[in-house]
């Protein structure tokens, strides 16, 4: 084997664990999304699962934002132009090809320009990418302060804003992720020493207060909120620490596949999940338990298909990213999540 092949072999290995976590959130949010899907059916989640779905609250988010921000310093070696063009390629354009999606699926009305605003001003499930969309966009034009120091701001900005509106808003739960997103450009910009700290079995101290801190989510229905933060960087701490124990092993393989293609099954699984609530209330299944389990199969499904198509077909992958030509060689972008 080649110097570069072994060299691309071990970077692969290093970060399966990122992929198995990133991929352990995405199921998490697909999980999610099948119970509150229901309500769009007339039916109620059984507890059980709205328990465990709970359990994730605080979680599921702030995670995904952190991941997503560990990209970002590499992101930043690239020159300006580069750097525009794969965000547009890879946020901006699934972005807007899903939000086309969502108000086909939803029949969202798009009749008027307010109307096409509000869709696409985080108007969806797809308000993940919007944020994402604005903090890769602002982190080039603060390149060169401290991620750390960013973070600190956007989490003094995300409490202003909840105590001045006496409840969470949009505005609130931004500047909260953002919060993350520049703590995982910190950490990626000191990386051996994160890996160090986390590696050490007091992560398992975290993994504790994350699990008591899911109990209290569930039990008192709380939702993801700044106060919240002790609480969760613990349980990034320790998944971060069970993720690279565990990442290699065979049962990994799902979430490490949905990490890998995390945008496709992100993107697609809400459209998915809501038609096969429609088709299988139509059809007589209207027991939630069985109706909901089963629409976390089919959006599965329905992502791995997409995955494994859109490394055959050009016209599906136009879907998750604008192609670039070079001649005849189609070229896609990395993944932004």
């Amino acid at each position: 084997m080649k110097v570069t092949q072994v060299a691309a072999a071990s970077t692969r290995s290093r970060h399966s664990w990122m992929d198995f976590l990133r991929g352990f959130a995405i199921l998490l949010v697909i999980a999610f999304h099948s119970t509150k899907m229901l309500s769009r059916v007339d039916l109620m989640p059984p507890m059980w699962l709205k328990d465990a779905t709970e359990f994730f609250a605080l979680y599921r988010m702030p995670t995904l934002m952190f991941l997503s921000g560990l990209l970002l310093p590499q992101s930043l070696k690239k020159d300006t132009v580069t750097y525009f063009t794969g965000k547009i390629r890879s946020v901006l354009w699934p972005y807007l090809v899903w939000s086309g999606v969502t108000a086909l699926v939803f029949s969202r009305d798009v009749s008027s320009i307010q109307a096409i605003v509000s869709l696409l001003n985080a108007g969806s499930y797809l308000w993940f990418l919007f944020f994402i969309g604005l903090f890769y966009g602002f982190a080039y034009f603060v390149k060169r302060v401290n991620p750390l120091a960013i973070a600190v701001v956007a989490f003094v900005v995300a409490v202003a804003a909840l105590f001045a509106s006496k409840g969470i808003q949009v505005q609130s739960r931004m500047f909260y992720l953002m919060s993350y997103f520049f703590l995982g450009a910190f950490v990626a910009r000191h990386w051996d020493a994160f890996l160090t700290f986390v590696d050490k079995r007091t992560s398992l101290v975290a993994v504790l207060i994350a699990i008591l801190g899911g109990i209290a989510a569930a039990y008192f229905d709380l939702k993801s909120q700044p106060m919240a933060v002790p609480v969760v960087f613990a349980f990034i701490v320790g998944a971060c620490y069970l993720s690279r124990k565990v990442a290699d092993k065979p049962w990994a393989q799902l979430p490490n596949y949905v990490g890998q293609n995390s945008l496709k099954f992100y993107v697609s699984h809400f459209p998915a999940i809501y038609l096969f609530d429609v088709l299988g209330t139509q059809l007589g299944l209207e027991h939630s338990g069985v109706l909901a389990v089963l629409s976390i199969f089919v959006a599965l499904a329905v992502g791995m298909i997409f995955s494994v198509a859109s490394e055959k077909s050009v016209a599906v992958q136009w879907l998750f990213s604008a192609p670039k030509f070079q001649g005849s060689r189609f070229r896609r972008p990395p993944a932004a999540i």
